[in-house]
């Protein structure tokens, strides 16, 4: 089992060295995605991009092979990453074409919290684990927490939506926030020899704010105001692991066992959802436009496994292992036309896998 995800971690690998870019000028160190799927155009052929969630990600993910080669690569995708930060201290969400995000449709620029959480995840993490501290990546953490404390509306709330001007409390952009806030504390803390109190301050809000949100079932809404998901189930509760592994317990701000118990809860709820097969029931467990991805299925494995709910894990993966394509890789979708080069797809999908390919 372990050396068929050590194999589709070498063909990801593979992957995403092909497509970052050294073409000289302005994305030097970037990854190239052929199939720029963004969800609120649900087109993969509408021309690839550089995102930079892909580009957080797949570092993250090359810097964690301890192979130099991959590191060397890591490391430019960082400081290509801290060159494209905004003044404001967030990163656009790139679309297709490298058109930026206008979810509202103002015609103006939003600053995405996801691509956000991605990027600065993707560096904290990886001076986590050894990245050389440079300046640079100092000053682009501390921009973008001051970015998230800015963000947080109203104020104080713990509510931390998905993007600028946007007007929902979506629950995953909240917990987004509270594992790059964590992250962003803890990388300053233990390689700058910085405590910046009000980063963690916000985490622990946000981690509060998101603690009163669970359904009865288990499941995570993808918005406070309701509707059931599969995919933000897992999302929201792959965050809570990922900042319970960042923090000690005595820094998340809530109750000893608090996050064990919300994150169990969840599994409830995701294993209810896998067919003996190790497809998704997607009727009616999934609403939002996240139904029939590969993405779902390994983050939800990464969770199950992670929560030894064994039974369901190994459903999960058996099936992926069928539905691999022959390059290799993934396919986006576990239906309809076989689409496998949306790199920040692929990225993430490897950072899930990773912790069990050793």
């Amino acid at each position: 089992m372990k050396n068929r995800i050590n194999q589709l971690c070498e063909d990801i690998f593979t992957y995403l060295c092909r497509v970052q870019d050294f073409t000289p000028g302005e994305y030097y160190g970037a990854f190239w995605s052929e199939k720029a799927y963004h969800a609120p155009l649900l087109d993969w052929h509408g021309g690839g991009a550089h995102h930079h969630r892909g580009a957080g990600s797949a570092a993250l993910a090359l810097f964690l092979s301890d192979i130099p080669e991959h590191q060397r690569r890591a490391e430019l995708a960082f400081d290509w990453l801290v060159s494209r930060q905004d003044p404001r201290g967030g990163w656009f969400e790139t679309q297709n074409c490298e058109k930026s995000s206008d979810w509202e449709y103002t015609g103006l620029e939003e600053l995405s919290n996801i691509e956000t959480a991605f990027a600065v995840r993707g560096l904290a993490l990886a001076l986590r684990h050894g990245l050389t501290p440079k300046k640079s990546y100092l000053d682009a953490m501390k921009k973008a927490g001051l970015w998230y404390i800015a963000l947080e509306a109203p104020t104080l709330s713990g509510v931390f939506p998905h993007h600028e001007r946007s007007p929902y409390d979506t629950l995953n952009a909240t917990m987004h926030a509270v594992e790059a806030l964590a992250a962003i504390y803890s990388a300053c803390q233990n390689k700058y020899h910085i405590r910046i109190n009000i980063f963690l301050a916000a985490a622990q809000r946000g981690l509060r704010h998101l603690a009163g949100q669970q359904s009865s079932d288990g499941s995570f809404p993808y918005r406070s105001s309701g509707g059931i998901t599969i995919n933000y189930t897992a999302l929201v509760t792959w965050l809570l692991l990922n900042t319970r592994d960042i923090l000690p317990p005595e820094l998340l701000g809530l109750e000893p066992g608090r996050v064990e118990s919300l994150a169990h809860k969840a599994a409830d709820f995701l294993c209810q959802t896998v067919l003996p097969d190790g497809s998704f029931e997607w009727e009616p467990y999934e609403t939002s436009c996240a139904k029939h991805n590969i993405w779902t299925y390994v983050i939800c494995w990464n969770v199950l496994q992670r929560l030894q709910r064994k039974t369901e894990a190994d459903q999960l993966l058996q099936k992926l292992f069928k539905l691999r394509s022959p390059s290799g890789l993934l396919p986006m979708r576990d239906c309809d036309e076989e689409i496998t080069e949306c790199a920040y797809m692929q990225a993430d999908i490897l950072l899930f896998l990773l912790p069990f390919s050793k």
